[in-house]
């Protein structure tokens, strides 16, 4: 669920708890009853629908996280024994192309990881046989290859359930409508007894708003370079799109706004809760091509985009 999901569902269940306790006066009004019980039995759905989601995407990515580590460990391993052979034959071309930390590739977005750890593996694969000193052989490849290779087919697997994700989100979208359809009616009703009984419908109306709590954490992280340089660029447009048209994400205001960001002095940008799914990355600056990369993003996890931009 969205954050916005998250903050009207707590409103909802503060609302079914509190007119429990009142039911003399609520099986009076006309049509409240019936809407209570459609209200009751929808947030019910919703909570099901939600722990579903919940329990699927941390296990799917944890599972990816493992393989992540896993092959991170191995690629920085090769890579640093490849620099110091590197080193040692004054190839500095070499040295600097597989220049990779473990923390360095902890910070790179999931399929960078895959990408870094498959270059080492290439510029390994011809000298293997010169490695064997180095700590390098072919039953080191070997493993390497097979984690890039595992991790691979991982990747887009918090996307796995892309589909399912889809489909909850639709279902999520009707529960929710016809939770707060059958609530309207009951907020039409309880206008009866304003004056008769102003303590129940004060705190009703209490029970009734909504609070946004907002989660505070990161959806997306993202950094921008110059392809050639390295340098990082700032006054980068960037905007995101989901399913053809604008994203939007909630701010302080609890009003939605076009996600739309300028990088950085040193090229970052930092999106926070933004609704799970597949978006379109568009990035633009005058004298460079422009750049679209995709990105998806999972309720509680932050995604990393970097992106490398040409100049034209």
């Amino acid at each position: 669920m969205t954050t916005e999901q998250e903050n009207r569902l707590n409103m909802f269940i503060t609302c079914r708890d509190y007119q429990a306790s009142y039911t003399t006066i609520t099986n009076a009004l006309p049509n409240y009853s019936a809407n209570s019980i459609i209200f009751v039995n929808t947030i019910l759905q919703i909570q099901a629908i939600s722990e579903q989601q919940k329990m699927n995407k941390k296990g799917i990515t944890e599972g990816k996280n493992r393989l992540k580590e896993a092959l991170i460990v191995l690629a920085a391993d090769s890579a640093r024994k490849l620099v110091v052979y590197a080193k040692f034959t004054n190839n500095d071309t070499l040295a600097r192309e597989v220049n990779l930390s473990e923390g360095k590739l902890r910070k790179v977005a999931d399929t960078a990881v895959k990408d870094y750890a498959q270059i080492v593996y290439d510029r390994i694969q011809p000298i293997v046989s010169a490695l064997a000193t180095y700590g390098i052989t072919n039953t080191s490849q070997a493993a390497l290859l097979n984690a890039i290779n595992v991790y691979n087919a991982m990747i887009g697997k918090p996307g796995v359930g892309r589909v399912e994700i889809s489909q909850a989100t639709k279902q999520l979208e009707v529960l929710f409508k016809t939770a707060e359809d059958a609530l309207t009616i009951m907020d039409t009703a309880i206008e009866i007894v304003k004056l008769t009984q102003p303590n129940f419908y004060n705190g009703y109306k209490s029970a009734r708003k909504i609070i946004h709590s907002g989660s505070g954490s990161l959806a997306v992280k993202g950094l921008v370079t110059d392809a050639i340089t390295g340098k990082p660029m700032k006054s980068v447009t960037v905007s995101f799109s989901l399913n053809g048209g604008t994203a939007k994400v909630i701010n302080t205001s609890n009003k939605a706004a076009d996600v739309v960001k300028k990088t950085a002095d040193k090229g970052g940008f930092n999106i926070k809760s933004l609704a799970t799914g597949v978006y379109q990355v568009t990035l633009k600056k005058a004298g460079y091509a422009d750049q679209i990369v995709t990105v998806s993003v999972n309720a509680g996890e932050m995604s990393v985009v970097d992106v490398k931009m040409e100049k034209i």
